[in-house]
């Protein structure tokens, strides 16, 4: 069970990276094309499943940033998304 929460994790935090590339990506390219209605709808796309993501994993496992804690500082206590080891 604790191995495939591992996995799980691995596999969402993945995701999450992916999606934020794609993001930024999308968000240089349409600084210097602003009238692409298809890449600024890709960038919304691609936005909307991060934040489905990042609110699946922090769900789990606590929040990634500060800007998501509402609650509580006790996230702070655990161990930082990095300090964990992605295994690649």
């Amino acid at each position: 069970m604790e191995s495939e929460q591992k996995v799980n994790r691995e596999q969402l935090l993945r995701k999450i990276m992916e999606y934020k590339f794609y993001v930024n990506d999308l968000t240089l390219y349409l600084d210097t094309h602003p009238n692409d209605r298809k890449a600024l709808a890709l960038h919304n796309e691609y936005v909307e499943k991060l934040n489905e993501v990042t609110k699946e994993y922090e769900k789990m496992y606590g929040p990634l940033t500060v800007e998501t804690v509402m609650e509580s500082w006790e996230w702070a206590r655990d161990l930082w998304p990095w300090q964990r080891g992605v295994n690649r």
